[in-house]
């Protein structure tokens, strides 16, 4: 009969992530998550603001000197070229051995976490600045006051910003 241990307790999601994404990295030429995750260290942020990698190809016979596709934006196509060297020399000292031997650069639009979230400055309606005080007004301890409002005027822009994207 098979026994089946018990864990009790919060577990890391990281266990579980690379099982459920292997096939697709796979798939996607990418043997070792590792790159993607890594990028920024692998090519420094101001390249890697601008760039992601796409595709690792390998060739037919090889399982190394792949080519690497990445997607760069259009007018930083000229400064990542000029790295390239570097770049795949970083890469394979990245890896420990020859796994990438030429970039391909594709020029494309590259959506990143830093270009996705921009901040939200707007400052709050004389509306909502004083709902919001009204809201806090129970709370005793003035430095959890202060962080309850910093945190509920930056829920209420963005709400309200969000809401005038929709119309």
């Amino acid at each position: 009969m098979r026994k089946f241990a018990k864990k009790t307790g919060p577990q890391a999601i990281g266990k579980f992530v690379a099982k459920s994404t292997k096939a697709a990295l796979i798939k996607r030429g990418f043997a070792q998550a590792d790159i993607l995750s890594k990028w920024k260290n692998i090519v420094g942020p101001t390249l890697a603001n601008v760039s992601s990698p796409e595709r690792l190809n390998y060739g037919r016979s090889k399982n190394h000197e792949a080519t690497l596709k990445v997607r760069v934006s259009p007018g930083f196509a000229p400064e990542f070229q000029q790295f390239e060297p570097l770049i795949i020399e970083r890469i394979n000292s990245f890896f420990g051995y020859r796994a990438v031997a030429r970039l391909q650069l594709i020029q494309a639009p590259v959506k990143t976490a830093e270009n996705s979230r921009k901040p939200l400055n707007l400052p709050l309606s004389s509306e909502q600045e004083a709902w919001l005080k009204e809201t806090l007004n129970d709370v005793t301890d003035e430095e959890l006051k202060e962080k309850l409002f910093a945190l509920g005027s930056k829920i209420i822009t963005r709400a309200s910003h969000s809401q005038r994207l929709k119309s």
